[in-house]
């Protein structure tokens, strides 16, 4: 078996059935009723909102080996997939692995579905204490819709 065959394979798992064309069928009409921007907006507060409801998850962490062990708890826990992160000079980067945006909500939609994770993050990396002149931010670094490349730094 090919490895894209693989990949295409973990994306069909990664969506129960029943949500699949409720979550496709909302990615169009979002997308028909505002622009890219707007939808990231949206969804960057919803990724906050997420984060914000499982903060007590995240709190106390004193590494960043120990940050990413529970952020792979918990994304583990939810069928999401996995990150890894790197500290590099000035920033953090943020590579997450098998995220569902793609196989949730298309292809087309990462553009504006990443920020989830942006949020996400960005409140993880808040609630441990970091500046808000630090922020987290796609770098448009995507490998078939299945490896979400972020950078937490100024």
């Amino acid at each position: 078996m090919a490895i894209n065959d693989i990949q295409q394979y973990f994306r069909t798992q990664q969506v129960p059935l029943q949500w699949l064309p409720i979550l496709r069928a909302m990615a169009i009409e979002m997308s028909a009723y505002a622009d890219a921007k707007d939808l990231h907006h949206l969804f960057f507060n919803i990724g906050e909102r997420f984060a914000k409801n499982a903060e007590s998850h995240f709190q106390g962490m004193q590494s960043l080996d120990q940050l990413e062990e529970s952020l792979n708890d918990f994304w583990s826990r939810l069928n999401w997939g996995w990150v890894d992160l790197n500290e590099l000079k000035g920033y953090i980067d943020i590579t997450h692995q098998a995220a569902p945006l793609a196989e949730a909500f298309g292809d087309e939609a990462l553009g504006w579905s990443v920020g989830f994770l942006e949020g996400f993050y960005q409140t993880v990396f808040a609630v441990l204490g970091a500046s808000n002149k630090m922020v987290v931010r796609s770098t448009g670094d995507i490998v078939d819709g299945m490896e979400l490349r972020l950078r937490f730094g100024r």
